[in-house]
C-alpha cells in the first residue's frame, strides 16, 4: 500500500472577492521579506509571478522562454505542480483573471517576448488561456504533473508596428488582457478583450496608453482593479486608479515608487504580482534556488476573509478543527463563538476540539476584527455518536488442520478518515452482551482505512503462521482474546462492538449476524456493495487459502491486494498511450518524471479509480524533452 501523508501549509493568499475602494488614497508597502525559497531544479530563469485565486497560498510561476513549463509553488516556494504547455515561443509572464465564465478565474499566460533571441520584436503575440486548476497544499510531499484542460490560443496584433514585451495583465474591471511593451523610456499599454472570442481567434488589439518607465520586465494589476504596478530588475512603480474610471485615466496620473529587491540579490528580476487577497505583493528574480519576497501591504485595511472555516461533522470522541484566515492591516485579532456565547481563551484562527461530546454540536462563529472594522463568519458541527467502523470478516469455524493452531477470528475495519482510539472498548457474540465482554485493555488505534484483526486464544505469531505472513498486509493489528464466555457458535452467531462508555447493550458501535458456517471458510464482506454475510471464495476480493491450512479468507484486508500493472505504450497522433489492466477497487496513478537516473517520481494528476476489472489507458501529449512514465496502485 502506498502511504499518503498529507502537510498542511499556512494560508497566505485568498479565493473571496475583494471589494474596491472608492479611490485608493494610500499605496505604502514594507520592505520585502523572504516568503520562501524555490529550490526546482528546473526553474532558473523565473520570468513572471502570480498569486493564485482559486487555491489560497498557491503562487504561479515559469522559465523565460519556450521551456513550456508552468510552476504552481506554495508561498513558502515549495513546488505543488507542474504543467506543461507546448508549442510556445518566449512565455515571458503569466497573470490570473476574470474570462468568459462567470466566477471561474482565469490563468493567462503571455507568450510575447521576443521569440528568436533578447529583444526582438514580433508584430504580434500569443495569449493561452486555461481555467485555473486545482492545485493542493498537501501537494508538496508529492509534486504533482496534471495537464491543463480547457486550453485556448488567441492570437493578438499590435495595431501601429512591432514591440518585444514582457510584461502582461489582466484587469478584473474590463476583463481585458493588457500587453505592455519594453521600450526604452517608455512602456505601452496595448489591450484586447477575449471574453467573447472563440479559440484560436486573431485579434488587433487597440492602444491604451503610454507611461514613462524604463524597459518594464514585469506588472500586475490588483484583485480589485486599483492598483497598477510595472518594473524593471531595480526599481517598481505603481499607479492608482479610482473607482470607475477607465485605466488610461489611472495611467495618465503621475506613479509612486515602491519597494523592489534589486540587483544584485534578484539577478535580472522580472517578476512581480499582487497576492488575491490584497495584502502586498510577491517578486521573484532568475537564477538557482529563486527567492520569493513578499512587500506587505502597510495601509490601514479592516479585515477580510481570506480562508473561511466550513461546516464540519465529526464521531463522538474525535477531533475537529475550523481554519480561519483574515487579511487586514493591522494584522486582525481572532475570538471564537459557540452558539453566542465567547470561548474564552480562543484568540487564533484556527479553533481545534478535542474528545468532542455531543454537546459539541451547535453554531461556531470566528470574528477578525481591528482598529479598522471587523468581519465575522458563522458555522455548523454536527457531532455523530458513532464513528464508521464496521465488522467486515468472521471465520466461526476453522477447518480441521492437525499440527496447526487455528481459531474463532473477526475483523474491524474503520470508513473514518482520521484515527479512532478502541481503548477500552468491548466485545462479545450476540449472547453475552454487556454482561461479560471482552475489553481491549492495551492501547489500540485503529487509521483510516485500516483493518484489524481480533483471534481467540491464537498469539499474533501463531496467527501468521497459520495465514502465512507474506499473505497478510505489512503492519497488521492482531489483537488476542480468550475463549472463556466468548465463543463463535458455528449454527450462526453474531458479533457486538460497544464503545468505552455505553451501558446500553443494544447502542453498539457495530454489529454483525450470521448463519451456520461452513468449516474454513469466513463470512466476508462485499467491498462493492458494503454488504455482509455471504461466504468468501477463493480468489474473489482478495479471498486467499491459508498458508497452512485450507481455511480461506482475507485476514486484514476486504479487497483484493494491488497487483502491479503491465503497461502496453502506444502513440495515437501527438500523445502517447499508456494501457494496461485495472482490478476493481484499486486506485492507479501515473507517474513521471525527466531523468530515469536522478530525481524523483512526480505524479501527472492522471488517475483511475477502478469499479470494475477492465483494461484503461493514459494519454499524455508527446514533447521534444525526454519523459519517463511509471503506473503505481494503491
Amino acid at each position: 500500500m502506498l502511504l499518503r501523508l498529507l502537510v498542511m501549509s499556512v494560508l497566505l493568499s485568498a479565493e473571496t472577492a475583494l471589494v474596491r475602494a472608492a479611490c485608493t488614497a494610500c499605496a505604502d508597502f514594507a520592505s520585502g521579506v523572504p516568503f520562501g525559497t524555490n529550490s526546482t531544479a528546473a526553474l532558473t530563469e523565473a520570468s513572471g509571478i502570480a498569486g493564485s485565486a482559486k487555491n489560497p497560498g498557491v503562487l504561479w510561476t515559469h522559465n523565460d522562454g519556450s521551456s513550456g513549463r508552468i510552476f504552481a509553488l506554495s508561498t513558502n516556494g515549495a513546488r505543488l505542480a507542474t504543467f506543461d504547455v507546448n508549442n510556445v515561443d518566449d512565455v515571458e509572464d503569466i497573470a490570473v483573471g476574470p474570462g468568459p465564465a462567470s466566477g471561474v478565474s482565469y490563468l493567462y499566460i503571455g507568450d510575447i517576448g521576443g521569440n528568436v533571441g533578447t529583444n526582438v520584436v514580433r508584430p504580434d503575440v500569443t495569449v493561452l488561456r486555461i481555467p485555473e486548476p486545482l492545485v493542493e497544499l498537501a501537494w508538496a510531499t508529492n509534486p504533482r504533473s496534471p495537464s491543463f484542460s480547457g486550453r485556448e490560443t488567441f492570437t493578438l496584433v499590435y495595431p501601429d508596428g512591432s514591440y518585444d514585451a514582457e510584461t502582461l495583465m489582466v484587469d478584473p474591471i474590463s476583463g481585458d488582457v493588457l500587453v505592455v511593451t519594453k521600450d526604452s523610456g517608455v512602456a505601452r499599454f496595448y489591450r484586447a478583450n477575449l471574453t467573447s472570442a472563440a479559440d484560436g481567434a486573431t485579434l488587433t488589439m487597440q492602444f491604451v496608453q503610454a507611461v514613462a518607465f524604463h524597459e518594464a520586465s514585469a506588472g500586475d494589476i490588483s484583485a480589485n482593479g486599483t492598483q497598477i504596478i510595472l518594473r524593471r530588475e531595480t526599481t517598481a512603480q505603481l499607479w492608482a486608479r479610482c473607482d470607475g474610471e477607465p485605466l488610461s485615466d489611472a495611467l495618465s496620473r503621475s506613479a509612486q515608487v515602491i519597494p523592489v529587491i534589486g540587483s544584485p540579490t534578484e539577478p535580472n528580476g522580472e517578476g512581480i504580482g499582487f497576492l488575491h487577497d490584497g495584502t502586498g505583493y510577491v517578486t521573484i528574480s532568475e537564477g538557482n534556488d529563486p527567492v520569493i519576497y513578499f512587500f506587505r501591504s502597510i495601509c490601514p485595511a479592516a479585515p477580510q476573509f481570506s480562508l473561511s472555516p466550513s461546516n464540519q461533522s465529526v464521531f463522538a470522541g474525535g477531533v475537529v478543527q475550523f481554519r480561519a484566515a483574515a487579511a487586514g492591516f493591522p494584522d486582525p485579532t481572532y475570538a471564537w463563538r459557540f452558539n453566542g456565547q465567547l470561548l474564552v481563551g480562543e484568540t487564533n484562527p484556527d479553533l481545534v476540539l478535542s474528545n468532542v461530546t455531543t454537546t459539541a454540536a451547535g453554531s461556531y462563529q470566528v470574528i477578525a476584527s481591528n482598529p479598522n472594522g471587523a468581519v465575522s463568519n458563522t458555522v455548523t458541527l454536527a457531532v455523530r455518536a458513532k464513528p464508521d467502523l464496521r465488522i467486515t470478516e468472521v471465520l466461526s469455524s476453522a477447518a480441521a488442520s492437525p499440527g496447526v493452531p487455528t481459531g474463532d477470528w473477526w475483523e474491524l475495519t474503520s470508513f473514518e478518515s482520521q484515527p479512532v482510539d478502541l481503548s477500552g472498548w468491548r466485545f462479545n457474540d450476540n449472547v453475552g452482551g454487556l454482561a461479560d465482554p471482552f475489553v481491549i485493555n492495551v492501547p489500540l488505534m485503529i487509521g483510516p482505512g485500516e483493518s484489524v484483526v481480533f483471534v481467540e486464544v491464537l498469539t499474533p505469531a501463531q496467527f501468521q503462521n497459520w495465514w502465512g505472513t507474506n499473505n497478510l498486509p505489512a503492519n497488521l493489528q492482531i489483537i488476542t482474546y480468550p475463549t472463556t464466555g466468548l465463543g463463535f457458535g458455528a449454527g450462526g452467531d453474531g458479533v457486538r462492538l460497544w464503545d468505552d462508555s455505553t451501558a446500553d447493550p443494544v447502542d453498539t458501535v457495530a454489529s454483525v449476524d450470521f448463519g451456520a458456517a461452513t468449516a474454513g471458510a469466513t463470512f466476508n464482506c462485499d467491498p462493492a456493495t458494503q454488504q455482509f454475510g455471504a461466504l468468501s471464495q477463493l480468489g474473489v476480493n482478495g479471498v486467499i487459502r491459508a498458508a497452512a491450512a485450507t481455511d480461506i479468507g482475507s485476514p486484514g484486508r476486504i479487497m483484493a491486494p494491488a497487483i502491479s500493472p503491465m503497461l502496453g505504450v502506444t502513440t495515437v497522433g501527438d500523445a502517447i498511450r499508456i494501457e494496461f489492466d485495472v482490478t476493481s477497487g484499486h486506485l492507479y496513478v501515473l507517474e513521471a518524471r525527466d531523468d530515469f537516473t536522478i530525481g524523483v517520481w512526480t505524479a501527472t494528476g492522471d488517475t483511475v479509480q477502478a469499479t470494475n476489472n477492465t483494461r484503461v489507458f493514459f494519454e499524455k501529449v508527446r514533447t521534444g524533452d525526454a519523459r519517463f512514465f511509471r503506473v503505481t496502485v494503491d
